[in-house]
């Protein structure tokens, strides 16, 4: 095995198992942390860096979101495959634009592109994805979701939460 696929191993297995990260919103904070002791360990690894090494540096310098970035980033690329209809049908009819609801019209949020958020009767850590979802879509900036498309958007989104971040 090289060194370059030596390296690259963790980084790949880490993306290829986060594909579903969205349904890991409402999760105890107690599983997150140990997500992402994973995810630490799994830089360092790739940094070549000791066990003492500050990780947050290592992320940033990496370019890698933490965990909890990283399930907010799914959301939002899932609100906008549901948008742009590139999501399969059963997600795309959870997510409905606030200007599309007849009470939410004339609002000026109707115009801001988010989404809206449907009441629900779970218990306040438990949030199903039709609620997690427009909540997250929601808190970023209208300018941002705007961009049509999907490479630009998951780009541009990224940055944002990556800034936001570091």
């Amino acid at each position: 095995m090289s060194t370059k696929s030596w390296f690259s191993a963790p980084n790949a297995t880490l993306k290829s198992s986060a594909e579903g990260i969205g349904k890991l919103d409402g999760l105890p904070n107690c599983d997150i942390q140990r997500l992402q002791s994973v995810l630490n360990t799994a830089v360092r690894l790739v940094a070549g860096a000791s066990r003492w090494d500050h990780v947050t540096r290592l992320l940033r310098d990496h370019h890698w979101l933490s965990v909890k970035q990283r399930i907010e980033y799914k959301l939002c690329m899932t609100v906008h495959r549901c948008l742009h209809g590139e999501a399969p049908r059963y997600l795309a009819d959870l997510i409905t634009l606030s200007a599309a609801a007849t009470a939410r019209a004339s609002l000026r949020s109707a115009t801001s592109g988010s989404v809206a958020v449907p009441r629900t009767t779970s218990s306040p850590g438990v949030r199903p994805f039709a609620v997690a979802t427009p909540r997250a879509w929601n808190k970023l900036p209208p300018p941002l979701r705007r961009f049509d498309s999907a490479d630009t958007f998951k780009s541009k989104l990224k940055t944002f939460i990556f800034v936001k971040a570091f």
